[in-house]
């Protein structure tokens, strides 16, 4: 059976994915793929370990898509599973994260102009300053425009935790940004 993926909401293609409709299912994935794919990217940084926690992460979803109880936390549900297996490939891996936030010691952060802060190495730049947990919760609000409580329910954390740990990550950014003289 073929479907147009563009007449179809999120919700019905996860409705009938539940009923073991798997066109559905290849076209609910394709519709996520593209922000699972950066969101993996975040985290791991390897094209093969992203993979590799992606397509875990599809199994993960297909043979749990039932136990979903409301299909408009569908996305949510997805990222919070895509996270989860990135964690386990960290830690099976144990991925020393800091060497891929680094720049090489010919690199300097004031080398790059303001309107180029939001390119990728520099945007990785200034999250070297941040711990783990601060550069997820800024990057799913910022780059991927979640909102706290999105944040807060993928991560399964509270809201207030998730607000404190942005504001946070806003002071220490800014601390950065004014020691390294970047908007000079």
């Amino acid at each position: 059976m073929e479907y147009n993926a563009k007449d179809m909401s999120l919700e019905e293609l996860v409705r009938r994915a539940k009923r073991k409709d798997d066109a559905s299912f290849t076209i609910l994935i394709h519709k996520i793929e593209n922000e699972m794919y950066s969101l993996a990217k975040m985290r791991l940084y390897e094209n093969e370990d992203i993979y590799e926690a992606m397509q875990n992460s599809i199994i993960l979803i297909y043979k749990n898509i039932k136990k979903l109880k409301d299909e408009k936390l569908f996305r949510t549900w997805a990222m919070r599973i895509l996270i989860n297996e990135s964690l386990k490939i960290i830690k099976k891996k144990k991925i020393d994260l800091e060497k891929y936030t680094t720049f090489d010691e010919k690199t300097s952060v004031s080398d790059y102009r303001i309107d180029e802060i939001e390119s990728r190495k520099n945007l990785e730049c200034l999250l070297k300053c941040l711990n783990e947990s601060e550069k997820v919760v800024i990057t799913l609000y910022y780059g991927k425009k979640y909102t706290t409580k999105d944040i807060a329910e993928i991560l399964a954390e509270s809201e207030g935790t998730i607000k404190s740990r942005m504001s946070r990550a806003r002071l220490k950014l800014k601390k950065y940004i004014e020691e390294e003289h970047l908007y000079e």
